[in-house]
């Protein structure tokens, strides 16, 4: 049907989202600018560049609005970690207050969160 053939399109179009991300920061791309070229919709753009970052694409996200760029430089790869480090922290740090209150409502067994229908 239509919806299988739509969904080979992104697959297709999905695979190689590296190909539409530039080399270099002077040559950074917006996310509308990759929707625009790519035809995904926006949520589909940021799932794509995470499954690409996971397979290995050094994709740096300048914070500057300036979007999305590839890099070898060093700097650039220092600094998306240590972005990307920050935003771990902070998700880590909210985790604790939402555990907590999990715990407090008997759903924690350990680390693993478990909820029957009646919860």
């Amino acid at each position: 049907g239509r919806g299988i053939r739509e969904r080979r399109i992104t697959e297709m179009r999905a695979a190689s989202i590296t190909d539409y991300i530039p080399f270099g920061k002077e040559n950074a791309v917006t996310r509308a600018h990759l929707r625009a070229a790519t035809g995904l919709p926006d949520r589909k753009i940021r799932e794509e560049i995470e499954q690409a970052r996971r397979r290995g694409a050094i994709i740096i996200n300048a914070q500057d609005g300036a979007g999305y760029y590839q890099s070898e430089d060093i700097k650039d790869i220092a600094k998306q970690y240590r972005q990307n480090e920050r935003r771990a922290l902070s998700i880590l740090a909210q985790q604790k207050h939402l555990r907590k209150r999990l715990k407090e409502a008997g759903v924690m067994e350990g680390k693993k969160v478990v909820l029957n229908d009646n919860v």
